[in-house]
């Protein structure tokens, strides 16, 4: 283990690079597989309802924007090396399990049915793995933002940085393309 940290801080950009394929593997290239594989035996799934593949905001937002988001943030906060305490990592999970949480059942409330959610209230397993990574993505994220503020509120100035306004502009694109794909802006 401590080969492994003394070789990443040695070289930042392995640790950008891991950082970059974790998210891309978990964040798109599972659901996209597992898309292609149904599409592929012709599964019902796949022929009724939209799968990764048909999403801009998965094709784009999944497989680029979210891991380059995610490379900023951990570039980020190594810049940083603030030690949080843990109220800050609990809070931030635990925001993020209720937007999951409420993302979800607003999803279910309103029968927008996809191949993760074939009834109200019913997921497949890639829904569920999709739900997990929400859930850790938007932890991450609002960790950072929480992180941000500590920040400001210690070191102002210290806040003026690119990867801060690329975390911003890479999230609220994310969020056009999800908006977008559910009909929202038509």
């Amino acid at each position: 283990m401590l080969r492994t940290v003394a070789r990443v801080e040695q070289r930042p950009w392995l640790l950008l690079g891991l950082v970059f394929a974790i998210t891309c593997l978990f964040g798109f290239v599972l659901q996209a597989a597992g898309s292609a594989w149904l599409r592929l035996n012709a599964d019902p799934i796949a022929t009724h309802y939209r799968t990764t593949l048909s999403y801009t905001s998965a094709l784009i937002g999944d497989a680029i924007l979210i891991p380059l988001v995610n490379v900023f943030i951990v570039s980020q906060l190594a810049l940083w090396r603030r030690r949080p305490r843990g109220a800050e990592i609990a809070g931030a999970a635990l925001g993020g399990a209720v937007i999951t949480a409420a993302v979800h059942l607003y999803q279910a409330a309103n029968a927008l049915l996809n191949w993760t959610m074939t009834q109200p209230y019913r997921w497949s397993g890639l829904g569920y793995e999709h739900a997990a990574f929400m859930f850790a993505e938007i932890s991450l994220v609002l960790f950072f933002w929480g992180q941000v503020a500590m920040v400001a509120r210690e070191t102002p100035r210290a806040i003026l940085s690119h990867r801060i306004v690329f975390v911003a502009l890479c999230g609220l694109a994310f969020l056009r393309l999800v908006f977008a794909d559910y009909g929202y802006f038509n």
